[in-house]
């Protein structure tokens, strides 16, 4: 909105009311870009509540949704024991379904944590359905390379399901998505937190009941181990929504702390490769390695970008930065070992899956690393990186869906 001045500060109310009238869908864009980067601002919090608003009548009582947090939970624990009760193979029903039940019950969640919505419930109900179908139909064949991938991204296509619903149905809506990135790094921290509790408390109540001559490991593990580790996302998700009222930025702050320790090892880690000679272009595991990290060092550059707020240094700043260009080489060396790998060994599935996810992270990198370096000259700004990290979203969402659906097709199942 050229008619709105770049400075927040010197916004007025009367200012946003015109734009918003004059042309409605390009104030939303602006207003996405915005409040991205000023969530704090008193202005465009009441706007945010205004083009936000939910009436709230018809909703769960906030009151009841520990009490269908835990019937929620203890319903995924009965399904994972099944094939202890009925006769399901083990090795085919935990790979397929664990990771639908464990994503599945957070989107159960987001669709009882609001006013009830039908269109939303029917569109989320039928994809889980569809997505569902496609485990029970996809053929049980347990060294298929396309398979094999396909269970692997599976959980990514949930997680976009999950975002789907978590953004209320506004797949478009770029500061949805940047608050669904921002739960995810909160997800995971609350979720670790609340997995070290319950490791604590097990071992203190084994512990115990040993001492008076009880013998419960063996039951213990079998059911309420269980039952922690899979309802310990749902329980982060309870403690982060309902406890922490979404005020949480726990994840951002760790990655802030992180990332200049991450720095540091990433640039040693390389130097140390150069002096060993170690080569992921013929080393299978080590190529895997090398992915891994990858993968890590991506997810400390985005929490960490997208929890910076306005009053960042220009130090962290030139950190970020270094880290995304660190991340750039990264990728680039793992992308020329998987290409040089197609030429060499031929094309498989797995090389298929690994060659596009490195390639689509990699343009991923280079569009934020321009956009944080025009940042950092000043002549960009903090909300764009936010948003080229948000709107490349569907981009991955894209290509899991195709090695889910369309890589064992082209395969035979092979």
């Amino acid at each position: 909105m050229e008619s709105l001045s770049p400075e927040i500060d010197k916004l007025e109310a009367a200012d946003l009311e015109r734009a918003y009238r004059t042309d409605a869908h390009a104030f939303m864009q602006w207003f996405d870009a915005m409040y991205a980067g000023h969530s704090d601002n008193a202005l465009l919090q009441a706007w945010h509540a205004r083009l936000n608003y939910r009436e709230e009548s018809g909703s769960v009582p906030r009151k009841n949704l520990l009490l269908y947090t835990i019937l929620i939970s203890t319903l995924t624990w009965a399904i994972a024991k099944l094939p202890e009760f009925i006769s399901v193979d083990e090795e085919w029903f935990y790979p397929r379904f664990i990771p639908f039940l464990v994503i599945g019950v957070l989107v159960a969640y987001f669709n009882i944590n609001r006013e009830p919505d039908h269109k939303l419930i029917l569109q989320s109900a039928g994809a889980g359905l569809v997505l569902l179908l496609i485990l029970f139909l996809m053929p049980d064949y347990q060294y298929s390379d396309s398979i094999i991938m396909a269970l692997i991204h599976m959980p990514l296509v949930l997680i976009s399901l999950l975002g789907f619903v978590f953004g209320e149905g506004q797949w478009r809506n770029v500061s949805g998505r940047l608050n669904y990135i921002r739960y995810g790094g909160e997800l995971i921290i609350y979720t670790a937190l609340v997995l070290m509790g319950g490791l604590v408390l097990s071992g203190l109540t084994l512990g115990l009941f040993s001492l008076i001559g009880f013998r419960l490991e063996e039951w213990y593990f079998s059911f309420v181990g269980v039952w922690g580790a899979m309802s310990a996302p749902l329980i982060a998700t309870w403690v982060w929504d309902q406890v922490l009222k979404r005020e949480s930025k726990l994840a951002s702050i760790i990655a802030n702390v992180f990332s200049p320790l991450f720095l540091l090892m990433t640039v040693a880690y390389l130097l140390a490769l150069l002096g060993e000679q170690r080569s992921p272009f013929q080393d299978r595991e080590f190529l895997i390695v090398f992915n891994g990290l990858l993968l890590v060092v991506w997810g400390i550059s985005v929490f960490s970008i997208t929890g910076r707020n306005d009053k960042a240094s220009k130090l962290m700043d030139l950190t970020n930065l270094a880290l995304v260009f660190v991340t750039l080489i990264i990728d680039a060396i793992a992308l020329a070992a998987i290409v040089y790998r197609l030429f060499e060994f031929g094309i498989t599935p797995n090389r298929i899956a690994v060659t596009g996810a490195n390639l689509l992270i990699f343009i991923h990198l280079v569009w934020i690393f321009y956009e944080y370096a025009k940042e950092y000259r000043g002549s960009g700004s903090i909300e764009v990186i936010k948003t080229t990290i948000a709107r490349y979203l569907p981009v991955y969402t894209g290509w899991s869906v195709f090695v889910v659906v369309v890589l064992p097709l082209l395969f035979g199942f092979d």
